[in-house]
């Protein structure tokens, strides 16, 4: 699977940009690009379509990796994780929305979206959505390799520290990357404190680099209905 992606990849680095040209709309016919990327991985074309109806960013085989080497005129990803899937390229202030738009439909599909790169429009660098094929949320945590191994955190113990979170508060990821995941919380806990105070045992860094507060965080997570972890 790695190989064969790495192949895909350089073959259509090409032409991927042939993406953009069209305004979304639905009825859209894939480029050559896209069609090759969904036909060599088995990918069910109608995410592209779906995808172009709230996005024209350019679409390629899933990568990712949290370290990178930058040149002057390339990013070099360093031993990229390849998966089932695609990742696509959309401005900051509209990265959450496109995929809130298209997570349920996804999901119907057997697949997850979810924001894998956030870049809060620095020097208007766009953020990245990836998109694998499961609907398994630690299944994505694991593909990915999150952790907060500056905290002992391996992946495997992340995913047990989130089952135990799931659990309490019914958990659905909308965000997954190297060092930092983000869920939306279905199930309010009776103490928002309580739930901080949790956070915050985990990952400190939400509140000594972030909130400053541990009320300051539990009054975040009631307004925002969101639970975020980020390892520094």
């Amino acid at each position: 699977m790695s190989f064969k992606t790495t192949l895909l990849f350089a073959a259509v680095a090409c032409i991927c940009m042939l993406s953009c040209r069209a305004q979304p709309a639905k009825g859209y016919i894939l480029a050559k690009s896209e069609k090759l990327i969904c036909d060599s991985l088995h990918i069910n074309t109608t995410l592209v379509s779906n995808i172009r109806e709230f996005s024209t960013g350019r679409i390629e085989p899933f990568h990712y990796s949290l370290s990178k080497t930058f040149s002057k005129d390339s990013v070099i990803e360093d031993d990229p994780i390849l998966g089932d899937g695609l990742v696509f390229y959309e401005a900051n202030d509209r990265s959450y929305e496109v995929v809130f738009a298209l997570k349920s439909r996804f999901r119907e599909k057997g697949y997850s979206i979810f924001l894998l790169e956030n870049n809060f429009g620095f020097n208007n660098q766009p953020d990245r959505i990836g998109v694998l094929k499961t609907t398994d949320k630690y299944a994505v945590l694991e593909q990915v390799n999150t952790d907060g191994i500056n905290y002992g955190i391996t992946n495997d113990s992340l995913i047990t520290i989130i089952k135990n979170f799931d659990k309490k508060y019914s958990l659905e990821l909308i965000a997954a990357s190297g060092d930092w995941c983000e869920f939306i919380i279905h199930a309010e806990p009776k103490s928002w404190m309580q739930m901080a105070n949790e956070v915050y045992k985990v990952c400190p860094d939400v509140v000594d680099q972030g909130t400053d507060t541990v009320e300051a965080l539990a009054n975040e997570l009631k307004k925002t209905k969101r639970l975020y972890f980020w390892w520094d």
